[in-house]
């Protein structure tokens, strides 16, 4: 075709064809441009993830290799090597915890499942290989009899009961009782909580993991937790929590006041409030050294609702707990 130089020897029908062909260049130009700028954009998010998913799936294989291990070693060894890949799994889970601002949630939820599938293998590898006597929680009150009450066995039939049973330290089937626990009992442990009414719960300490089930109308407060609260069906409870990661199921009608370094999560939950964390004692400090959380970096208000896809819309199943509802000293 002629170009513009030319137009005095075109046609009418010439010169638009031209016209027509030279916007038509110009807007594919831009289109490229436009997606190439995408892409560019869109490179650095998709080679963070490929990174993560090859150093988490490789570290993941490293730690089945040495759980696989564990009966070979010997008592004398197990100690030490059960602590490392307590370790790995802890630098795991932090390494899930920062990239989560990038991951997709599915992505986010495949890798805290596999990690907590560890979690709970190398629980049992513990129980089986060395074998403890477990704490046992009492009420402040006391028993009638003045002797401590042994942990009580979960009869429901849906209960998770092998996350309870592993646990190091469990509160089970109590109704309006106050409880507490202290730092030497709870340290770098798992707990359990499940089957409370109406209780208030005060865990002094720096647990590695916390698994609470069926509470109704209860109080709970906890130090620093260096892995992740799982929490399942609760209702009406007031959650006082610090944490790397907090998972909420199929809860209801529950505020929480949270410092949480990564995201609080929720599935099949509605009418949850969320507010800043809030609670104190003495030793907290030294706490949140013993858990390795950054105390200044807290996630309180980004979470992710699993039953909610619409991006571009907040869910309705969970809100801010507002100024005037929250509560700012705890007498309880």
């Amino acid at each position: 075709m002629a170009d513009l130089g030319d137009d005095a020897n075109m046609s009418l029908e010439e010169r638009h064809a031209f016209m027509t062909e030279r916007l038509q260049q110009r807007n594919d130009i831009r289109k490229s441009e436009i997606q190439r700028k995408k892409e560019d954009k869109e490179a650095p998010k998709r080679e963070k993830c490929e990174h993560f998913h090859e150093s988490l799936n490789r570290e993941i294989e490293e730690i089945e290799r040495e759980l696989a291990l564990s009966s070979s070693r010997t008592k004398e060894e197990l100690i030490d090597h059960f602590d490392g890949i307590t370790v790995r799994l802890q630098k795991s889970q932090k390494f899930l915890s920062e990239s989560t601002l990038f991951l997709p949630s599915y992505d986010i939820s495949r890798a805290n499942d596999s990690l907590t599938k560890l979690q709970n293998i190398l629980q049992e590898k513990r129980s089986e290989f060395l074998p403890k006597k477990k704490f046992a929680f009492k009420s402040r009150k006391g028993t009638d009899d003045g002797k401590d009450k042994k942990s009580k066995k979960v009869e429901s039939g849906d209960m998770d009961l092998s996350t309870v049973d592993l646990a190091d330290c469990k509160i089970i089937n109590e109704v309006n009782k106050k409880l507490s626990m202290q730092p030497e009992e709870i340290n770098q442990k798992d707990v359990a909580l499940a089957e409370l009414k109406s209780c208030v719960v005060k865990l002094y300490g720096a647990p590695s993991a916390i698994h609470i089930n069926k509470l109704e109308d209860c109080q709970i407060f906890c130090g620093p937790v260096s892995g992740s609260i799982f929490i399942r069906e609760c209702a009406n409870c007031v959650f006082v929590l610090s944490c790397q990661q907090l998972r909420i199921h199929t809860t209801k009608f529950t505020n929480f006041y949270i410092h949480v370094t990564s995201k609080a999560i929720i599935e099949d939950t509605s009418e949850v409030k969320f507010a800043p964390y809030n609670w104190s004692y003495p030793l907290i400090e030294e706490h949140y050294k013993l858990s390795g959380l950054e105390k200044k970096r807290n996630n309180w208000s980004d979470v992710d609702d699993f039953n909610w896809l619409a991006a571009d819309e907040h869910s309705p199943n969970w809100s801010i707990l507002g100024l005037k509802e929250r509560i700012l000293m705890w007498d309880v």
